[in-house]
């Protein structure tokens, strides 16, 4: 055959640049390329973080505290008290007075040093220390209004008295000299603190007090 010929089955067969030139090697430029991407920072593959997404702040569950209960004290319970209790006085007197009373009673029976007699002077002894040192301290009547001041510090005066009769006790004779000075004392001051009240009492109350004196009569 003509070599034309055979040129031109070739080319009609295979494409011209498979005929005319021989296939390029490309793996020596895929390897410089590879080469340089590995050297490139840019070509540096990064290294896959998976990111979590945010969670919500944890919030803290205290255990639930353990109150302790509260215990109040004998001064504690003074010290909420805004005034002095001048009616608390009064019953304080009035306690001692009766006890006193019931001595006299036993000493006449049993002598002054019974255990009934001793029992009951303990009794009157205590009421008027609690009426002292916690209803009557200085603090507590510092702020009251005269005329209730002035009946705080004869209270006083008059616990002190029966106080100090008491712990010198010796005899019947002296048990009934400070039973009658308790109980006299304990009359006056009622009477004066009553009067003095009503006196100074709005109208208004007394009204309501009137209401409850009548029903009270109604009642009985």
């Amino acid at each position: 055959m003509h070599w034309l010929d055979l040129v031109t089955n070739i080319i009609s067969r295979v494409p011209i640049e498979r005929a005319l030139f021989s296939p390029r090697d490309n793996t020596k430029a895929l390897e410089e390329f590879i080469d340089k991407q590995n050297k490139s920072p840019a070509g540096k593959s990064a290294s896959t973080t998976i990111q979590e997404p945010p969670r919500a702040p944890e919030t803290q569950i205290e255990a639930p505290s353990k109150e302790k209960p509260m215990i109040t004290t004998q001064e504690e319970k003074a010290s909420s008290i805004e005034a002095g209790c001048i009616p608390c006085a009064i019953g304080h007197f009035g306690t001692c007075s009766g006890l006193l009373n019931e001595a006299v009673r036993f000493a006449k029976k049993d002598g002054v040093g019974s255990s009934e007699v001793i029992d009951r002077v303990n009794m009157c002894l205590d009421e008027l220390n609690a009426m002292e040192r916690v209803d009557l301290r200085p603090e507590m009547i510092i702020d009251l209004p005269d005329w209730e001041k002035e009946l705080a510090n004869r209270s006083l005066t008059a616990s002190r008295s029966t106080r100090h009769g008491l712990e010198g006790l010796t005899t019947g004779d002296d048990l009934e000299k400070v039973a009658a000075n308790t109980q006299k004392a304990r009359a006056e001051i009622g009477r004066k603190w009553f009067k003095e009240r009503l006196a100074r009492m709005p109208k208004e109350e007394k009204a309501k007090l009137a209401e409850k004196a009548i029903e009270k009569l109604e009642e009985e």
